[in-house]
């Protein structure tokens, strides 16, 4: 299935009011139901596991209104382990509208690619569902800037391209209530990444100990490990 790039309408807020909170609430269906939550956890506890740390500061980037952020925080403490989220978007109106939920981490707004966060700020960068929006050189830079401030890993939870939830999300009506959702829910397939390209990128961009795994259903999961963070090999 070949890559083509495609501008995305909630990037942009390309919508109305009503269409924008409605492509939030169908993000959260997808990360709740369709495995954004438990292939985060299976990356998170992984760092656990080979720092051998009970607590980590994660920062979680492209955040949108950050209710995946919250029900991951809620999970690992709920497992005794401590965690402190902190949630950065580049809109505004996206955390916004997680406020008016109840959703309360401490968050930011900017560009990704432009953080307002000194060297290793925090443990861990997460990065879900945003890696697929940058691509050759810029890619190569997104990923060696989170490892700028994450003292002991990067984790990348993207999509994997392929015809199968392409064709899901095209008809998925209870994951894809808004128009803007409809739209970029099948560009947001075709211009995610293979587990190779994944690979090739982390290599151009300097990491040599990274790993990319497959997780249920058609996600990727790449995580950069900060090799002078002291982690256990």
């Amino acid at each position: 299935m070949e890559r083509i790039l495609t501008a995305e309408l909630l990037d942009d807020d390309r919508g109305t009011r009503e269409e924008i909170e409605q492509s939030l609430d169908d993000l959260w269906r997808i990360n709740r139901w369709l495995g954004g939550v438990r292939s985060n956890l299976h990356l998170l506890n992984r760092v656990f596991e080979r720092t051998g740390q009970d607590r980590l500061r994660i920062l979680d980037v492209g955040a949108g209104d950050a209710r995946l952020a919250t029900r991951l925080e809620k999970e690992l403490r709920d497992r005794g382990l401590g965690v402190e989220f902190t949630v950065l978007d580049r809109r505004l109106s996206h955390l916004r509208n997680g406020h008016r939920n109840g959703w309360g981490l401490p968050a930011a707004v900017a560009d990704v690619l432009h953080l307002p966060f000194r060297e290793n700020s925090f443990d861990v960068v997460l990065c879900n569902l945003l890696f697929h929006h940058f691509s050759g050189e810029r890619a190569q830079v997104l990923l060696q800037r989170l490892a700028s401030v994450a003292g002991r890993a990067v984790i990348i939870n993207d999509l994997e391209r392929n015809v199968l939830p392409y064709l899901f999300i095209r008809v998925a009506y209870p994951f894809a209530r808004s128009r803007v959702t409809r739209y970029d829910g099948p560009a947001s397939v075709r211009q995610a990444y293979t587990p190779d390209e994944l690979r090739e990128l982390a290599t151009h961009a300097g990491f040599q100990d990274f790993d990319v795994v497959r997780l249920v259903p058609f996600r990727l999961g790449l995580t950069l490990w900060n090799s002078s963070s002291g982690a256990r090999p």
